[in-house]
């Protein structure tokens, strides 16, 4: 079973970065920010923590940190339609702390974080609807103990739900 688990992040770049963690159920793992992130630290950490299948951003175009953070570690991008206004972006991060009932025990700390993590819920709702396509025909089939490893090969590899099972089930 997997050690680190597959995840959504959310990155914030500038003087001060910040980074977002949630998982592929949607759970927040980790939220933080520093002036002394650079690019490898940050994947240095993350990768600790998770095994990154998404990277959101609130901007678009996608920053560059942000695109040289996820070809580093192969992971998708998603970019907004258009960069989103200040008032949009404390709307998605407080309805997901309110819906997750973080509300009391994590503090956004400043507009970077909540930056990082309005783009790691971006990214997460992006696939929402597909993991629940993923999550029903595996239900029907009974094999939801599968559920992360063919969420993951279904956006990193783009492979077929169908092709994803059989690749996890006979290594093909």
């Amino acid at each position: 079973k997997i050690l680190r688990p597959y995840s959504f992040i959310g990155l914030d770049p500038g003087t001060t970065k910040s980074y977002a963690v949630i998982d592929i159920n949607g759970n927040l793992i980790s939220l933080r920010s520093s002036k002394k992130l650079d690019l490898n630290k940050s994947i240095q950490e993350i990768v600790n923590i998770s095994k990154a299948i998404a990277v959101g951003t609130d901007i678009n175009p996608a920053p560059k940190f942000v695109e040289k953070f996820a070809s580093n570690l192969n992971a998708k991008i998603v970019i907004p339609e258009k960069t989103l206004q200040q008032k949009d972006k404390w709307k998605i991060a407080k309805e997901y702390l309110k819906d997750r009932k973080y509300k009391d025990k994590i503090k956004i700390e400043n507009k970077h974080q909540r930056d990082a993590l309005t783009g790691a819920i971006l990214a997460y709702k992006n696939y929402k609807s597909l993991f629940n396509k993923i999550d029903n025909d595996l239900i029907q089939n009974n094999k939801q103990h599968l559920s992360e490893d063919i969420k993951n090969l279904v956006i990193t590899k783009d492979y077929s739900i169908k092709k994803a099972i059989s690749f996890v089930e006979n290594g093909n």
